[in-house]
């Protein structure tokens, strides 16, 4: 009779516990501040983008990402917001030449998922 009822403590415990993590999600989920971008490098030239714009603080930050040529690369675990520069160079790591510069605006929010195309041309 103990053990019936030590394992059904335990088992109304885990049921508690589990309510109590999904409840505590709330209705937040990603995009909601800010999209990640992915790159689609309609060029056929760009090895490397540097994006400069407000993130999901509205901080203005600038980072350089190394993207696939003649393809689409996600840019995963930057979220940016509002106007954006996007610059694209024909080598890793921005560096080379700089062939293509646009302003991009990325919405705060969208149903699709997390994240935005962005062409480079």
């Amino acid at each position: 009779m103990q053990i019936r009822r030590k394992i059904a403590a335990a088992a109304v415990t885990m049921a508690v516990a589990g309510t109590g993590l999904i409840a505590g999600t709330g209705s937040a989920w990603a995009g909601t501040n800010g999209q990640q971008i992915q790159i689609d490098d309609a060029s056929g030239r760009a090895q490397s983008v540097y994006i400069k714009g407000p993130n999901q603080n509205g901080v203005t930050v600038g980072h350089c990402f190394n993207v696939n040529r003649d393809s689409t690369t996600p840019l995963g675990g930057w979220w940016w917001k509002g106007s954006v520069e996007v610059t694209a160079y024909t080598y890793n790591n921005c560096g080379g030449g700089r062939f293509y510069t646009r302003s991009a605006w990325i919405d705060t929010t969208q149903s699709w998922g997390d994240f935005q195309v962005v062409s480079v041309n």
